[in-house]
């Protein structure tokens, strides 16, 4: 609960509730209502499917950490990526009477907004994605963040300690690549932190970024991340979600590195040592921790709806993974560096940039300065 009490509350949203009255008395506008409230019900719909071994499969296993630890009652529908199911799905599980609805992701945040509009009544929270809370809008509503641009930073920082390293699969040729799912803003957080963790280390490194154009299509995943490795990189970061399980596959295939995302993808692969060993490490976005903190706020009574909720390594949801495979992977010199630049990062000392705080133009500036 202290990590979660650390989370900071947007600014503009706080004032936004006291101009329409709203919290003005200090207590949540939320349901929890204590420590003694009976554990909420808590479903989450799925803009996709289960099975990406990344940001779906952890939201679902957060379901499971607070089914478990508070007795809640817990569902997850998979709604596809049609997203004329969004709509009917929604209302359909507004007349089960769940006390929270759950979705995560960009193309979910505009359907369940407007639900939320018609439905005043029910609570949402949405995860990766915030709305406009302004003017008393979305006040059912809650949202969780991520300082995804910290994940990105520690995963440049080991990707360019590892290309200028002595390591069995690294070549000379000091170029690293990073494959996103879309040219968007959430995903360029990633990249800007990512370039900026490997000039850290590697002043002269130079960065391929290219971009799937899909959070599934892994076979397009595989095809951008032989371009990436053809092209000289020789260990390739994903933040594609299940998309990004094809520049694991392209790895393997031509024997280099990858860094995954999301979840500790090596543990996921385990059972196949090619793909275990491939993988490096990975840069967590532990959705599972961020739900499981927002419900323990929301049972104690601290959760505020209409309000955006950030995490990020300070709060233990930004996590590069250290498992089995990195231990013996990665050379012990490189690990010592990590280590020291993660403290770093934990401890408030180092501030990575935000895509979020730049235009575009000066996103495409940053991403041109290191193209090889």
């Amino acid at each position: 609960m202290k990590k979660f009490l650390s989370v900071l509350l947007s600014v503009v949203l706080v004032l936004s509730l006291v101009a329409c009255g709203g919290g003005g008395d200090g207590k949540p506008s939320g349901d929890g209502g204590g420590e003694d409230s009976q554990a909420p019900s808590v479903i989450f719909l799925v803009p996709g499917t289960l099975g990406d071994k990344s940001f779906f499969d952890s939201a679902a296993n957060g379901l499971k950490i607070i089914e478990k630890k508070h007795g809640c009652k817990t569902s997850v529908i998979e709604m596809t990526t049609d997203v004329e199911k969004y709509v009917p799905t929604i209302e359909d599980t507004i007349e089960e009477g769940w006390d929270i609805i759950l979705v995560g992701g960009i193309n979910i945040s505009q359907p369940m907004q407007e639900m939320a509009e018609k439905y005043p009544d029910q609570k949402f929270m949405l995860f990766d994605e915030t709305v406009d809370f302004s003017d008393g809008q979305n006040s059912n509503v809650a949202t969780i963040t991520y300082r995804q641009n910290e994940g990105g930073y520690l995963a440049g920082i080991l990707a360019g300690l590892v290309t200028k390293s002595d390591m069995e699969k690294a070549n000379p040729e000091n170029i690293i690549g990073i494959a996103g799912g879309f040219n968007i803003p959430l995903i360029n957080d990633w990249v800007v932190g990512f370039i900026e963790g490997a000039q850290k280390v590697n002043s002269d490194v130079k960065v391929s970024v290219a971009y799937i154009d899909s959070f599934t299509d892994a076979a397009k995943g595989k095809e951008v991340a032989l371009g990436l490795y053809n092209s000289g990189a020789d260990i390739v970061v994903q933040a594609a979600g299940g998309a990004g399980l094809g520049v694991i596959d392209a790895a393997v295939e031509v024997g280099r590195y990858a860094i995954g995302t999301d979840s500790d993808q090596s543990d996921i692969f385990k059972d196949d040592e090619a793909k275990a060993n491939t993988i490096l490490s990975s840069a967590m976005k532990r959705v599972d921790l961020s739900i499981e903190q927002t419900i323990d706020a929301y049972i104690a009574g601290e959760l505020k709806f209409g309000s955006n909720y950030e995490f990020g390594v300070s709060e233990g949801c930004i996590e590069l993974a250290d498992n089995e495979w990195y231990q013996k992977n990665v050379s012990d010199d490189v690990k010592t560096e990590v280590e020291k630049h993660k403290k770093a990062l934990a401890n408030g000392e180092v501030k990575v940039s935000s895509a979020f705080k730049m235009s575009e133009s000066e996103v495409e500036a940053i991403k041109k300065s290191v193209q090889p």
